[in-house]
């Protein structure tokens, strides 16, 4: 079973994050993929997975509009295998880029319901495993494309993913999460507990970005599930929040 750890008020509030700029520096797109990635290791876990992702809305174009920006889009980025897709609700033209280390997505979308007439420029950037060396060009790479598609500095949402190879009870996870609450100089603001998982918001000063949820900061999320297969547990970080499947 997968979970999606966003709370029913972080669900709206995450929307919302589109609208806001980017205080992150261009040349950190991965610093903070970078501090996870050091905090799971550093409690003897690894990296799976690690995403970036971003977006920036746009004035619904009209249909000669539309047909203009995809052919801005195809013509800035010949070397991505595009495709088109429509039905009555959405039209999403795709790009996507298969690399050794990484897969970058680039989607215009826009709904075409009259209850929301949204537009948007989607770019995201995910890889499996980790590479220190591969990440430095994965910032340049980011901080190149950012450039090109957005006209204002974006809000970036970084997300990592691992693993723990011990299977832990209830107590075990607790104490995994105050030690990356620790490590991350995050204080805890909400938690939720089933058996076997965990997941909490917090806020730490080392991330730039934050969100206002029960009128207190957030900028971080941690989630921790004993997964039941090989007796692992799975962890995911995100900031300002979790975007990573699990």
């Amino acid at each position: 079973m997968k979970f999606r750890f966003v709370y029913p008020v972080l669900a709206i509030v995450g929307l919302t994050l589109i609208f806001m700029g980017n205080k992150t520096d261009a040349a950190n797109f991965t610093d903070q993929l970078q501090l996870f990635q050091a905090s799971i290791a550093k409690l003897n876990g690894k990296v799976t997975e690690w995403s970036l992702y971003t977006r920036e809305p746009l004035r619904a174009p009209s249909e000669p509009e539309w047909a203009e920006k995809v052919q801005t889009l195809q013509d800035t980025f010949p070397e991505m295998h595009w495709s088109v897709k429509k039905d009555r609700h959405v039209k999403v033209l795709t790009g996507k880029l298969e690399k050794s280390h990484y897969v970058e997505t680039v989607k215009l979308m826009s709904t075409l319901s009259n209850a929301e007439n949204g537009s948007y420029i989607i770019y995201e950037v995910n890889g499996k495993g980790w590479d220190r060396a591969q990440m430095r060009k994965v910032n340049q790479l980011v901080s190149a494309r950012t450039r090109a598609l957005f006209t204002k500095k974006p809000m970036v949402f970084s997300c990592i993913k691992g693993e723990f190879s011990d299977k832990m009870d209830h107590v075990l996870l607790r104490g995994k999460k105050e030690q990356l609450l620790k490590r991350l100089d995050a204080q805890e603001i909400e938690t939720m507990e089933e058996k076997n998982f965990y997941a909490v918001s917090g806020y730490s000063p080392k991330f730039s970005e934050n969100i206002h949820a029960k009128n207190r900061k957030m900028n971080v999320q941690i989630g921790l599930r004993d997964s039941g297969l090989g007796g692992k547990t799975t962890v995911v970080i995100g900031t300002p929040i979790i975007t990573i499947e699990y």
